[in-house]
């Protein structure tokens, strides 16, 4: 992971990756005449700038890369998506001034694809009919054959993925509700946020 001096210096140097995190948690009102002591929260990740919870993992996979110089100049950002990450990469990688290559389902929602396209990535997509699986072969495929081409991201399996929700997001959620949390609730597509929160909140409390 990247040391917290460098990841300073690289906000520093592109202050909009700064606007991401920091989201607010709000009271909602579910179950309250069942049970009116329990208090149901939730955390607005939309108001991060790509408009998803996938702008934390996508800005540690990049900021980690840069540190370690996988991401470097000349480098294509590589990996696939079924819209909300492909929208960070493309976001984030135009701020940080890299081309960014997407694989994704053709049957990807048309408001997404537009959106990722906006930000100037570029769509390789695969066959709807074989599934999201598809683009996950395709992506390995691409990023072997041409390995020297490519930075991937691989956020299926990027440590960094998970890392950012258990240094970011279990650790706003711990000051947000003064560490009275008995239950967290997520849904789960790689899997990072469930593992990255999940793992923070059972090391403050293990009930």
């Amino acid at each position: 992971m990247l040391a917290s001096h460098e990841r300073d210096k690289l906000l520093q140097q592109y202050p909009l990756l700064a606007t991401i995190g920091n989201t607010p948690l709000v009271r909602v009102d579910v179950f309250a005449e069942e049970f009116p002591d329990l208090t149901v929260s939730a955390k607005l990740e939309y108001f991060n700038p790509g408009g998803s919870l996938k702008d934390r993992p996508v800005r540690q996979i990049l900021l980690d890369a840069l540190g370690t110089g996988a991401l470097r100049p000349g480098k294509i950002i590589l990996d696939s998506s079924s819209g909300n990450a492909g929208i960070a990469y493309a976001m984030l990688g135009a701020i940080l001034q890299y081309p960014v290559h997407l694989v994704v389902p053709e049957n990807a929602s048309l408001e997404r694809r537009r959106r990722i396209v906006a930000h100037g990535a570029k769509l390789i997509t695969t066959d709807a009919l074989k599934g999201y699986d598809e683009a996950l072969h395709e992506v390995h495929r691409l990023a072997e054959r041409e390995s020297e081409r490519y930075f991937f991201a691989d956020q299926y399996s990027n440590a960094s993925n998970w890392q950012a929700h258990y240094h970011g997001t279990a650790a706003e959620i711990l000051e947000q509700t003064a560490g009275k949390v008995t239950h967290f609730v997520g849904g789960i597509g790689t899997g990072g946020a469930i593992t990255g929160i999940g793992k923070r909140l059972k090391e403050y409390n293990p009930n």
